[in-house]
């Protein structure tokens, strides 16, 4: 019993007599030991590594939080780009017929319930024309067109008048035909 009491003591000064021995870094340098608290001694070059160790620290919390996610000012931006399927579908050839009549074309819609809003509004506004609301299946397209003119003159009059009374409605129409 004696013998481990003595030799934990003998333990505790060498351990005592080893930390007395120790320097700093900061103090290895100078060759001296003052005795003052490290934080006194910490050169600017130190300070650096605690604030890059600490910023590091937070990164790594935030990462954490993110799920492992980070960025970087030297990270490139990119996007994800989706590539069209080419259509295999022919262009329908433009067919004209013979002796066409022209009408203003107010809108092509694919969705019915805005066709058939726009139909509404034009009934509403131009009672003493005829209003068709006709379904193009190769588009999938409802067209409303307004008005049935055997000459172009008589519909693109018509197209301008209704742009100067509903600019915000029908700038965007445009002459078409149809056959008779």
């Amino acid at each position: 019993m004696n013998k481990l009491i003595v030799t934990t003591a003998v333990c505790a000064l060498t351990l005592n007599f080893a930390f007395d021995a120790c320097v700093s870094s900061e103090e290895a340098g100078s060759g001296r030991r003052s005795g003052a608290p490290i934080s006194d001694q910490v050169s600017a070059d130190s300070l650096r590594r605690l604030a890059r160790a600490d910023s590091l620290a937070r990164a790594d919390s935030l990462r954490a939080k993110r799920g492992g996610f980070t960025s970087k000012q030297d990270t490139v931006v990119a996007s994800i780009v989706r590539k069209r399927k080419t259509s295999t579908r022919p262009i329908k050839p433009i067919e004209r017929p013979t002796n066409p009549a022209y009408t203003v074309q107010i809108g092509a819609f694919a969705r019915t319930k805005y066709a058939l809003q726009s139909q509404k509004l034009a009934k509403e506004r131009f009672p003493e024309l005829p209003i068709f609301n006709y379904y193009e299946p190769f588009d999938k397209l409802y067209r409303v067109r307004v008005g049935k003119f055997d000459t172009r003159v008589g519909a693109d009059s018509l197209r301008k008048a209704m742009v100067i009374q509903f600019p915000q409605d029908y700038s965007d129409c445009w002459i078409n035909y149809m056959a008779k």
